[in-house]
């Protein structure tokens, strides 16, 4: 059976996004991956061999199960493990030369007692996880073993202008200056724009790697990675006032032609689409029209040829005209949801281009 809905992620585009961030933080600034929940949904094991492959030697993931799986794959690079140390894991941290993030002040005093080497995450805006300045005080004192990181992230890097960054920034240099010479991380992609002061020892990108490159950078120096495309499952002519999916929400205005096409929120896409979107049939845009059910969506082609509307053709809701980004703004929600919504929902496949070649 033909698949009828399509995810393509464009394993060139990733490592071109990962190397342009590598030419804009310079050559004294490590770049960290952050692949957590399955590489935005988009596919681990793939994803970070292709990151390997341009010269990625750090990563971040969302737990042991994800930083085993890298190990398994990838003997060298450093794996970062966000949730935290866990006693009982303590002899897999060792044999797979894992680095948990300690979170707390007792995570930190239980992890550097046994000898596994790990990283702090401090507390200094988001309210979040990681110790606060007290915290870092009282570890300070307990003359443990120094952690190979130290590590924050700002809640508003988004605004370059919000004044919380500059805050964050101060608050992380002196709680990290209490911890020695270690090795410093603040910002993630979204703080990239905000210069060299910023950067320290090593950025962690996880949203730029996937094509986002969000407020801060207009245009966005990185290239688009998923593809989604859906086919047309049956079009159908509705006389004017006719009423189209559940709930009756959207009514014909003249005698329409309506496809039907194979996606819905099952494959990843917001119900809260439904009226605020088009799709690409060709070089045509059709909207959708009704609620989004879970197997379907219906657009309106009226006017569109028929020859590229028929059955059993494709079209595009993700694409390089129409980012990611157009479905998050018309979703009211962030890219990075929807990015981690089709990859878990939707069959992916994998290509392969020369850098900046779309297809």
């Amino acid at each position: 059976m033909r698949p009828r809905t399509r995810l393509s992620v464009d394993l060139s585009a990733i490592e071109y996004n990962f190397q342009a961030v590598r030419r804009l933080v310079g050559k004294k600034v490590g770049v960290s991956a952050v692949v957590k929940s399955d590489a935005y949904g988009l596919g681990l094991d793939p994803i970070v061999s292709s990151l390997a492959s341009v010269g990625c030697q750090s990563f971040f993931v969302a737990d042991v199960r994800e930083a085993v799986r890298i190990r398994r794959r990838l003997p060298e690079p450093e794996i970062f493990v966000l949730d935290g140390f866990r006693p009982s894991r303590k002899m897999q941290y060792r044999s797979d030369r894992l680095v948990p993030v300690c979170n707390t002040l007792s995570e930190a005093r239980a992890v550097s007692s046994t000898g596994v080497s790990y990283a702090i995450n401090l507390e200094t805006g988001l309210s979040r996880l990681g110790l606060n300045q007290p915290d870092t005080c009282r570890f300070m004192h307990l003359n443990q073993p120094c952690p190979v990181l130290v590590m924050s992230h700002l809640a508003c890097a988004d605004d370059l202008r919000h004044p919380l960054n500059r805050l964050q920034r101060d608050r992380f240099i002196g709680m990290a200056g209490l911890l020695g010479d270690v090795r410093r991380s603040l910002v993630a992609s979204s703080g990239l724009g905000l210069g060299e002061a910023y950067h320290f020892d090593q950025v962690r990108i996880g949203s730029a790697i996937f094509g986002i490159g969000g407020a801060n950078f207009n245009p966005n120096p990185f290239l688009p990675v998923v593809r989604l495309r859906a086919r047309i499952v049956d079009t159908r002519l509705f006389p004017a006032g006719a009423t189209i999916g559940y709930m009756a929400t959207f009514r014909t205005q003249r005698p329409s032609w309506i496809a039907v096409i194979a996606a819905g929120y099952a494959h990843g896409l917001p119900w809260s689409l439904a009226n605020r979107m088009s799709v690409e049939i060709g070089s045509h845009r059709a909207p959708v029209v009704g609620r989004v059910s879970m197997e379907y969506a219906a657009v309106d082609v009226t006017g569109i040829p028929a020859a590229v509307r028929r059955q059993g053709l494709w079209v595009e809701l993700v694409s390089t005209s129409q980012p990611v980004e157009n479905l998050a703004g018309a979703a009211a929600t962030i890219p990075q949801e929807i990015l981690t919504r089709l990859g878990r929902s939707s069959q992916r496949n994998y290509r392969t281009n020369s850098p900046g070649e779309q297809t």
